[in-house]
């Protein structure tokens, strides 16, 4: 396919940067338009690749029996994604939206350390995705919020909650859930402190890992095996990407 000037000035101007784009198919304007009409509803933190990769991965789970689960939900545009996808697969909600500012007890005070006062709103969240079957939202500090639901399985998980610890707990309380081919997405894969957490809590697991280059990470489950101890974890090596696509927007050129 030829390119056009416009084309090959773009191109070469966000190379400089570390970016690319790329194109989509005619076939996938409507998750374009889909992306951009959530971008109009609510604040959308995702890049377009990477808010395109959730609309895929939930799509792709549907099929596979189990319940969906997103641990981080901000102001519901991650939330949104996967609830256009879903079908009628339950789908839980786990956030401290505003009990981060008016909790008086010392827990998740490393998370209110970290936000300060950037949260979502639950009851925005709730109108933003109205409409949309089997919404649980469970309000407050991770894990605790997931007391009692130890028996569900799950089929799709966004974990988007910036810091190791957090992400860490996250593994521990989703991976072993995890039906088998079900996906797991964590989100902030490039900061160093994510990353070694990450890799260290995957080093004796034995999943399809395949790392995205716009900071996220997808882990696709192979079997139900119980969980590793630290001993048996070892350093994950992991591939390094030559592009980095973190600013960048998929279009037509």
């Amino acid at each position: 396919m030829k390119q056009s000037v416009v084309g090959k000035v773009l191109r070469s101007i966000l190379a400089r940067r570390g970016s690319i784009v790329a194109p989509l198919s005619p076939g996938w304007q409507r998750e374009r338009e889909f992306i951009a009409d959530t971008r109009s509803k609510t604040r959308l933190l995702l890049t377009d690749p990477a808010a395109l990769h959730i609309l895929v991965c939930a799509r792709a789970a549907r099929s596979i029996p189990g319940v969906f689960a997103e641990a981080g939900v901000f102001k519901g545009g991650s939330a949104r994604l996967i609830c256009e996808e879903k079908g009628e697969a339950p789908l839980h909600l786990f956030d401290v939206f505003e009990t981060q500012q008016i909790s008086a007890d010392d827990e998740g005070e490393a998370v209110r350390t970290h936000f300060g006062k950037i949260h979502g709103a639950e009851s925005e969240v709730r109108r933003l995705l109205a409409g949309y079957p089997g919404l649980h939202f469970h309000a407050g500090v991770f894990p605790g919020t997931a007391c009692g639901l130890e028996h569900l399985r799950f089929s799709f998980v966004h974990i988007d909650l910036d810091l190791p610890d957090a992400m860490a707990a996250a593994l521990d309380y989703f991976h072993p859930r995890l039906v088998p081919g079900g996906i797991l997405v964590a989100d902030d894969y490039s900061d160093p402190g994510v990353r070694d957490r990450i890799d260290f809590w995957l080093s004796a697991e034995h999943d399809t890992i395949i790392e995205m280059p716009w900071s996220q990470l997808m882990i696709v489950r192979q079997a139900q095996a119980g969980l590793a101890s630290d001993s048996q974890r070892r350093p994950h090596r992991r591939v390094e990407y030559a592009i980095d696509l973190e600013s960048a927007r998929f279009g037509q050129i």
